[in-house]
């Protein structure tokens, strides 16, 4: 009896011995190595976790800012073209800028090429080099724009096409391209392609275009005036424009050229415009070109743009591409002549 749990007492103590001996599980390893080198993975927490800050700071960021600049639009709400002469004009444009993104960084002054773009196509050449100034974009929306800057006209063939555009499309597209830095708090300065277009309303062909209290006078000498009234021009658009002293040709189907009108100073501004028009007409030549009820169908073409003695070729050309049609009551002119006389 005894010598069985003597027995007994020796096998429990061999089965307490090997497992005191047993390998430690890979838990316990793992405990133990944490223990003994927690400094180490530290350190490497560390370096990774710097090296994808550093990522996303030198690699992501420029990314995210150049996708913040491409997002945002500007849309133009005033577009001044003053004091023009045949290789320059003074500017004036103010802008919306719309930006999507939650940020709100600051563009660097850059200059900005100035593009005419048909049909999502950019022309050959910019038109005009424009010195933008620092813009700081907010969210959602903020103002820019550039005051009264003389610009040299880069391509004069660009301009006449822009010109051309302008007067005779119900709308039109420019886009401004450039490099420059954007800023956003302490982040390092990234280098941004801006590149951002606009459509907005051109004066749609002069539709509308009307003459009202139009007067003859008989009695005028040769070479002297003696059509005097009011030439009455829609803009729809935000664009105003100096153009100069316009001169426009008068014909007629059966006649041809009848005479020609003059509007000086011309300036076209935004909403309706009614500007006092003299010109020489051959009085002969309208009578022989009446219909029966007295009326007479009238081309109207421009045929020179003068500001300051310069002609404005790249205002000459749409002008004169643009050819208006007027039913005019010549009997009713006549009265009304009569009657004022």
């Amino acid at each position: 009896m005894v010598s069985q749990d003597s027995e007994k007492q020796f096998q429990a103590e061999q089965i307490e011995t090997r497992q005191q001996h047993a390998k430690p599980g890979f838990g316990q390893k793992a405990k133990r190595h944490c223990s003994r080198f927690w400094w180490l993975h530290l350190i490497i927490f560390c370096v990774i976790f710097l090296i994808v800050a550093l990522c996303l700071v030198y690699v992501g960021m420029p990314k995210i800012a150049q996708h913040g600049v491409d997002e945002s639009w500007m849309e133009v709400t005033e577009l001044k073209f003053l004091e023009p002469t045949s290789n320059s004009v003074v500017l004036t444009q103010e802008v919306i800028l719309h930006s999507p993104s939650i940020f709100t960084p600051t563009l660097d002054s850059f200059t900005a090429a100035s593009w005419l773009v048909t049909n999502g196509t950019f022309g050959p050449t910019p038109m005009m080099m424009i010195p933008m100034p620092k813009i700081h974009a907010l969210h959602p929306v903020s103002n820019a724009g550039v005051q009264n800057v003389n610009l040299s006209i880069a391509s004069l063939e660009q301009v006449t096409e822009y010109s051309t555009a302008i007067i005779s499309q119900e709308s039109v597209t420019t886009a401004l391209t450039g490099k420059t830095k954007l800023h956003e708090g302490k982040l390092p300065v990234v280098n941004i392609d801006y590149n951002s277009s606009s459509t907005y309303k051109g004066l749609n062909g002069l539709k509308g275009f009307n003459v009202t209290d139009v007067r003859l006078n008989s009695s005028a000498k040769a070479g002297e005036p003696n059509l005097k009234g009011f030439a009455y021009i829609p803009n729809p658009s935000v664009i105003t424009v100096a153009l100069g002293n316009v001169t426009l040709t008068l014909s007629t189907a059966k006649a041809g050229v009848v005479g020609n009108t003059t509007i000086n100073d011309m300036t076209l501004v935004p909403g309706n415009n009614i500007l006092p028009m003299t010109g020489i007409v051959d009085q002969v030549l309208i009578a022989s070109s009446l219909n029966a009820t007295g009326w007479v169908t009238l081309s109207i073409q421009g045929e020179s743009a003068i500001y300051n003695g310069q002609h404005l070729t790249y205002y000459e050309a749409p002008l004169k591409s643009n050819v208006l049609s007027l039913d005019m009551n010549i009997v009713q002119v006549l009265a009304d002549s009569a009657s004022s006389s």
